[in-house]
């Protein structure tokens, strides 16, 4: 028969000594025993887990301590009421004024005992250390010859002037003690074997395993505490959103790695359990901070920069996402120049049914590095190798012909689209010829084609669009706009917008920030679009070079006024994306936001 391993810690020598006396006549336990009061003994306990004992045996106020923060079941030597009665008799004899300190569990009997035999007998109840010199201190000036107590208290007692008692157990508490631990054993032998196996398989597991109840409180961790508080508090707050979906998977930049955190909800007898594995990915530093990006579904829902979610007209959005939502082949976004096509992925993420994993964002004009493409082409942390992830690639036609043709065929042989979802987008103006590249992309992988029509082709759609924007901006700059007057919604109409969406947005906030009319008036509508015609007819078509972005800025204008005509630069270089503006010019979307402001 296999023995039951028990850790044996006693609050005072000499129980320590019974608990061995009484450990050597069995044949069914093995006991290893301490002498640990209260937070002593709280600190011992800590040292192990279940893999290492099966119970612990402790008594009073320390067996409780130890019960709060230890996993290992704890069974309590129980202080009978002959113990009690041994004690008080021998307080009988030596004071006719004497009274009892002890945790609940000590003066609940002895409460009774007093009663049952008219004893004349105080009792105070203490929960901890300081209480118990708390009391001490208040009857050391009472008439007391003895006081009844625990180890603590007696310990505590021997710098005042009356005389202690320390409530013992004896050899029979001791052996009922174990005779209860052997009777648990038994009957949960199975389901103790049981747990040991898979604590053991969790913490050896290559993830770190955490479990939360419902309102967030961490229950489990596999392993020893890894993660800053900020990490697990992370967790906490995604529990929430894990019961309402059932689950989902994010990325963070953690301690120069990405932690990979997937959540997904349990149900153990009736009661919701979210469980998370964290993997930590070493991923290149340089890939963090250039070509590869994580978003989610909460960041992005409280974006109010998305014109086509808060903005575009639904029937619009209908139109072009019909094909999107019926069908989960790889999908390719056309849209000229200011069509802020990666706004328009993110909307689509977020209705995809794979919205509770990760939006990996891979900027093909940033793997350069040959450290970067290994990583992305054979690495298993790669977001190649994900499964369920949606997969943005922008900027591929400024791939290398030959890191081109391995990103495609890679994608094909290993079934990445059919594994994930991919979107590719390309800038393409209306009267082009469509690009080589989407041609081979299109037909090697069977991709879905959606164009985002010019703004010019959606004038009759202005003065909605730029009522809702009109209502973004009240917000932001504080105003109370009502809307426009008949003429300047007529100029809106009529102008040719070669910036499309990101510069109808940037026309409607240089107006709505300056604003002291509750309507726009066609004045100042008329000076704002001739000077965005004159920007647009001094750069080129695509993306400004960087000699044409300097001779944008006159070197004769204050810092400040400079410092506001680069922050425009890179956010029309950017597609109007102020997320991406701000990253990439190292400052916060406010610092930008302000810059923008400056007048």
């Amino acid at each position: 028969m296999k023995k039951i391993k028990i850790l044996g810690i006693a609050p005072y020598e000499s129980m320590k000594s019974l608990m061995r006396q009484a450990a050597a006549k069995r044949n069914d336990i093995e006991l290893t025993a301490f002498t640990g009061d209260l937070e002593t003994g709280v600190e011992i306990a800590s040292k192990y887990t279940p893999n290492d004992f099966d119970f612990i045996v402790s008594r009073g106020g320390t067996a409780q301590m130890i019960r709060q923060v230890s996993q290992i079941p704890v069974v309590e030597i129980v202080i009978s009421l002959y113990d009690l009665l041994r004690c008080m008799q021998l307080a009988q004899n030596s004071s006719c004024h004497y009274a009892l300190i002890g945790f609940p569990n000590i003066t609940k009997n002895t409460s009774f005992l007093s009663t049952l035999l008219h004893y004349n007998l105080d009792i105070f109840t203490i929960h901890n250390q300081q209480e118990a010199e708390c009391m001490l201190k208040k009857i050391n000036d009472s008439d007391y010859d003895v006081i009844l107590s625990d180890s603590i208290s007696n310990s505590l007692s021997k710098g005042y002037r009356f005389r202690s008692i320390l409530i013992t157990s004896g050899t029979e508490s001791v052996e009922a003690t174990f005779d209860q631990a052997v009777l648990y054993g038994s009957m949960y032998r199975e389901t103790l074997h049981q747990s040991k196996l898979y604590r053991c398989l969790l913490e050896t597991h290559p993830f770190d395993v955490y479990a939360f109840s419902e309102d967030g409180e961490m229950l489990y961790h596999s392993r020893k505490d890894l993660y800053s508080g900020a990490m697990k508090e992370f967790m906490s707050e995604l529990v929430p959103s894990i019961i309402k979906d059932g689950h989902k998977k994010v990325y963070r930049k953690y301690s120069g790695a990405l932690a990979s955190i997937s959540g997904s909800l349990k149900k153990i007898d009736g009661e919701n359990i979210v469980q998370f594995y964290v993997n930590l990915r070493k991923v290149p530093l340089t890939l963090l901070k250039n070509g590869l990006h994580y978003l989610d579904k909460e960041e992005l829902l409280n974006d109010t920069d998305n014109f086509y979610s808060n903005v575009a007209p639904q029937s619009f959005i209908e139109t072009l996402t019909r094909d999107f939502q019926v069908s989960h082949a790889p999908v390719f976004i056309l849209g000229e120049r200011g069509t802020d096509k990666q706004k328009f992925i993110e909307m689509l993420y977020i209705q995809s049914d794979e919205q509770n994993n990760p939006l990996a964002l891979l900027d093909c004009s940033r793997l350069t590095n040959s450290k970067n493409w290994d990583f992305l082409m054979q690495d298993m942390n790669s977001p190649l190798s994900d499964t369920g992830t949606t997969i943005y690639i922008r900027n591929i036609d400024l791939l290398a012909e030959i890191q081109f043709q391995e990103l495609i065929y890679t994608i094909k042989d290993t079934n990445l689209h059919k594994r994930n979802r991919i979107i590719f987008e390309l800038t393409h103006a209306e009267k082009e010829a469509y690009p080589e590249r989407y041609l081979f992309i299109r037909n090697t992988l069977n991709c879905i084609t959606i164009e985002i029509p010019p703004l010019r082709k959606m004038t009759g759609s202005i003065p909605h669009m730029a009522g809702l924007f009109i209502g973004i901006f009240n917000v932001e700059y504080g105003k109370e706009i009502a809307g426009f007057e008949p003429e300047a919604l007529e100029l809106l109409q009529s102008y040719d917008w070669p910036g499309n969406y990101t510069q109808l947005r940037r026309v409607i906030s240089r107006l709505a920030a300056t604003a002291e009319e509750p309507y726009l008036n066609a004045k100042y509508t008329r000076s704002i679009l001739l000077d965005e015609q004159k920007k647009f007819q001094s750069s080129s078509p695509g993306t400004a070079s960087a000699d044409q972005s300097s001779a944008m800025l006159d070197l004769h204008s204050s810092l400040d006024q400079i410092n506001r005509k680069i922050a425009e630069i890179v956010v029309e270089e950017e597609n109007g994306n102020q997320s991406a503006a701000a990253r990439r010019l190292g400052i916060s979307r406010t610092t930008l936001w302000r810059l923008l402001k400056n007048s």
